[in-house]
């Protein structure tokens, strides 16, 4: 039985993933906070032939990623595969980002990895993969994004170190950069974005399952998923 551990896993780039690794023989715990949307992902996965645990989660909040860490390993003592997607983006000029907005984009983007590599690396192992969903914001630079360039740079930075204390034990990292993806973080977002030039979360959700089915011995640090057309 291969444990799977998703987190915003309701929607998005973590419900795609979801759907591209369900199988059988596949544990899979699906973490958000909306439990009516975690149904309904975990109907398709349980359709595929995988077992699901749903867990409302928020995973900023220790206690929290905690329990969920007690409810993904409860049966195996195990993660193999952990897949950390989280979205959410605060777009304004520097000049007008409250320490509210900037400290929520921390927590959301840069403290939700630290908590979790630091419950969940215990129970990896030799062959063991976690996947961080980044952005290409976390190489790249874009005006009136700082808050979040920030953040994503920052977790490329935590991601790397943890990286190298996991490698003796023969656990991979990998951090995965999409370019724009069509998700609901541009619902809200103030510009005029072409959607229709982005990826589709099924796109980055392939990348990911392409990963999970390389050889343990396969390490992948980096990988950057762009859309043909180029950077919007």
């Amino acid at each position: 039985m291969k444990t799977i551990l998703i987190t915003g896993a309701s929607r998005g780039i973590g419900r795609a993933t979801a759907l591209a690794l369900a199988a059988p023989g596949v544990a899979m715990t699906l973490a958000a906070r909306s439990v009516s949307l975690l149904d309904e992902v975990a109907a398709d996965v349980r359709a595929a032939g995988a077992s699901v645990v749903i867990a409302p989660c928020d995973v900023t909040d220790e206690d929290e990623i905690r329990h969920l860490i007690e409810q993904t390993t409860i049966a195996t003592g195990r993660i193999d595969l952990l897949v950390h997607s989280v979205g959410g983006a605060y777009v304004a000029p520097v000049t007008q980002i409250t320490q509210t907005h900037w400290d929520e984009q921390v927590r959301v983007h840069l403290t939700s990895l630290f908590l979790i590599c630091k419950h969940a690396t215990p129970f990896m192992h030799n062959g063991g993969l976690l996947v961080y969903v980044a952005s290409v914001a976390a190489r790249q630079v874009f005006p009136n994004w700082s808050a979040y360039c920030a953040a994503k740079h920052g977790a490329l930075g935590l991601l790397g170190a943890v990286r190298e204390e996991v490698r003796p034990y023969g656990v991979r990292v990998t951090a995965v950069l999409p370019a724009a993806t069509d998700t609901g973080l541009w619902d809200d977002l103030p510009g005029d974005w072409n959607r229709a030039a982005m990826m589709q979360p099924a796109d980055v959700a392939a990348a990911i399952a392409s990963l999970a089915a390389y050889p343990p011995h396969v390490a992948v640090e980096e990988l950057t998923v762009g859309h043909v057309a180029g950077r919007l």
